[in-house]
């Protein structure tokens, strides 16, 4: 979500929030912003951010609380199978929703997308436990893993096995615009 172009692996301009944000704009107006708060590196993991300790800041349920945000969109998964199990990695993601609910605020999921290297051998698994997540707390989720991967030559559209280009972010964009669209519009 944070969005880095290779080799330098700075933020990329053309985003999968940015083009998210201009799918949305085009239905609703420039009111619709998208506020792209996602972190690089293997500290961005959900139970870091939980804590406070992935760089952004306090802990997360102090820090949404002063977000000007109605909705907001978590889609941690493919740091997390580097560095914890399932178990916390669950209670994390049940905490995420409810702190995001008690800051009256929309809480949407959204599934990573496949990575092409065997760094994260246990990702579907994460993308299982997000989905039953979502659906016991009634959560909308944004589905990208099972579908990215029906794309011919998926892997020709990464680098270094995780980082996707311009094409699938775009299509990442259109999934999430579809699923966020209804959302902002009974917002509106």
């Amino acid at each position: 979500m944070y969005g880095v172009s290779p080799p330098f692996y700075a933020p990329n301009p053309q985003s999968e929030p940015f083009d998210t944000q201009t799918l949305l704009q085009a239905q609703f107006g420039s009111t619709v912003t998208v506020d792209n708060r996602a972190s690089g590196g293997t500290s961005s993991t959900l139970l870091n951010m939980m804590n406070g300790l992935d760089g952004g800041g306090p802990p997360f349920a102090q820090r949404i609380k002063s977000s000007q945000a109605q909705i907001v969109l978590d889609a941690h998964a493919v740091n997390d199978d580097l560095s914890q199990s399932l178990g916390p990695y669950t209670d994390a993601l049940i905490a995420w929703i409810q702190a995001v609910r008690a800051a009256g605020k929309v809480a949407v999921l959204e599934e990573p997308g496949p990575v092409c290297d065997d760094s994260r051998p246990y990702l579907a698994n994460y993308v299982s436990v997000m989905n039953s997540v979502a659906a016991q707390y009634n959560v909308p989720i944004v589905k990208q893993y099972e579908y990215l991967q029906t794309i011919p030559n998926l892997c020709s559209h990464y680098t270094a096995g995780i980082y996707p280009d311009n094409f699938v972010l775009q299509i990442k964009a259109q999934r999430q615009a579809a699923v966020l669209a209804p959302l902002v519009k009974d917002l509106m």
